[in-house]
């Protein structure tokens, strides 16, 4: 079934469920019932998205498909910005067992998330979805374009879910918690060319005493992810580089991310270290993981670490939210999930299915409107009580200690066309207003922000002629040679 659009922005009926309103925009909108395989001429989704929503039990209820004539063009002088189109989809209310989201894929590639606000699940018994269009530019070609696959197409994608999971319980406040109890559990285990790719063995066991006999170093990964994922950017020989440097004293924490703060991941840390034991380590870090470092490095005068001392000699900071990320205020967090499932399109690894598995957690979460539990996204909000708490005085960290910090940072600038303008439209002229790498500021990761240790001299920028995204440095050949230089230095 189809409708003509009205570009007055009235509303029309696509379906007896769905109506839509569409300003600005001329063309057709056709409505597809509940999905069916094989019943669609094109992919909506990667394997990897599409296979995390499945995993996740999130299904399509219904899809509308706006075939768009081409958009008039913006106002003379108007930034895109400032004149974004939206689009205004109502349905009805899920089951009373079942959450809803709508997903939109633009005509390039690019997805967001939407949720309806709280007030709109009871009037009329209506749901109202404001979906921000992406302007298309023109002359995009088949080989920049990414889900879409026909010009001109959108997709609004109506998704539910159960409201209570199998195995975790009922999706509201502190589901992220739950969920990373039974899929990202704390774990201390080693790193090596052989085991580093995945999960370690049932019989992974890390060996104190043989860390204790010289310097180690620690790899502590992001959100979302976790060691074998977060670092798996990093080729095979690079990983026997680093043995041999560090006579096999290498090894990664695998802690939670979403729902923990970095005080109670070091805690844990800590719990873990034998009575006795003494550490020097060096770290290398990616995105929120830094934070974790710096709580090791800085704050251990908070903890009671009993007989245990551990120094850290040197901390390499990849992309770390050392100022924070606006991305994680509650009026930001879906552009913070859009941020990561476009890098993870775009962009796809081994990491990809990892991350977007808490990405739909988060999501579940939000669908509902339940926003407490997500303490490790919280503490990387610039104006939070963690960042307020990391970010002030001298360092209190162990007697003697001088830890070196490194930083790598981008300013990432997508070449894909629809990317590209999202990544400017929304995330540059609207939330950072600073340059970023899609997901953190980039001066946010060495400048100075309050705490004693910074800013960090010893840094490296890539600049945009460079493309590195937020997810790309461990793949970036310029950027491991970077970390093994300042690993190496004495």
């Amino acid at each position: 079934m189809s409708e003509s659009l009205d570009p007055s922005g009235s509303a029309i009926t696509v379906d007896s469920s769905v109506t839509l309103r569409t300003p600005g925009l001329t063309g057709e909108a056709i409505y597809h019932a509940p999905a069916v395989p094989g019943t669609r001429s094109q992919p909506f989704g990667t394997q990897a998205f599409e296979g995390a929503l499945s995993e996740a039990s999130v299904a399509e209820e219904e899809a509308v498909e706006i075939e768009a004539d081409q958009e008039p063009p913006l106002p003379g002088g108007t930034r895109a910005a400032d004149a974004q189109r939206t689009i205004e989809l109502e349905v009805d209310p899920p089951p009373a067992d079942q959450g809803q989201f709508v997903l939109h894929s633009d005509e390039s590639g690019v997805i967001t998330w939407s949720f309806a606000p709280a007030q709109t699940a009871v009037r009329d018994r209506r749901r109202t979805y404001v979906i921000r269009t992406n302007q298309p530019q023109e002359g995009a070609t088949e080989g920049t374009r990414g889900l879409i696959s026909t010009l001109g197409t959108k997709l609004l994608r109506v998704m539910v879910f159960p409201l209570v999971d199998p195995i975790i319980g009922r999706v509201a406040d502190f589901f992220a918690a739950e969920w990373e109890k039974h899929y990202r559990p704390y774990r201390i285990r080693s790193f090596t060319p052989d085991s580093y790719l995945g999960l370690p063995p049932a019989d992974d066991h890390i060996d104190w005493s043989q860390l204790g006999q010289g310097r180690a170093l620690l790899m502590i990964h992001g959100t979302g992810s976790q060691a074998h994922t977060g670092f798996a950017g990093l080729p095979r020989t690079y990983l026997e580089d680093l043995h041999r440097a560090y006579g096999g004293r290498v090894f990664a924490l695998d802690h939670p991310t979403l729902s923990v703060t970095p005080q109670k991941n070091i805690e844990w840390f800590f719990s873990q270290v034998p009575d006795g034991s003494k550490l020097d380590l060096d770290i290398v870090c990616h995105s929120r993981g830094g934070l974790v470092a710096r709580v090791l490095a800085e704050k251990q005068n908070e903890f009671s670490l009993g007989s245990r001392a551990v120094s850290v000699n040197k901390i390499i900071f990849v992309a770390a939210p050392n100022a924070g990320t606006i991305l994680t205020d509650a009026n930001y967090m879906s552009d913070y999930l859009d941020s990561y499932t476009n890098l993870l399109n775009f962009f796809p690894d081994t990491a990809v299915l990892d991350t977007l598995q808490a990405v739909i957690a988060v999501a579940k979460q939000l669908a509902v409107g339940a926003f407490k539990g997500l303490d490790g996204l919280e503490s990387m909000l610039p104006t939070g009580n963690f960042l307020q708490w990391l970010n002030v005085g001298a360092r209190t960290r162990a007697p003697g200690a001088a830890t070196r910090y490194f930083a790598l940072a981008s300013n990432y600038e997508p070449t894909q066309p629809g990317l590209k303008l999202w990544a400017e439209n929304r995330l540059l002229d609207d939330i950072f207003k600073a340059d970023n790498d899609l997901v953190v500021p980039t001066a946010g990761v060495y400048a100075g922000n309050g705490a004693a240790s910074f800013p960090i001299d010893e840094h490296v920028v890539f600049d945009q002629s460079r493309g590195v995204p937020h997810s790309g440095y461990f793949a970036n050949e310029d950027a491991r040679t970077q970390i093994a230089d300042w690993l190496n230095r004495n």
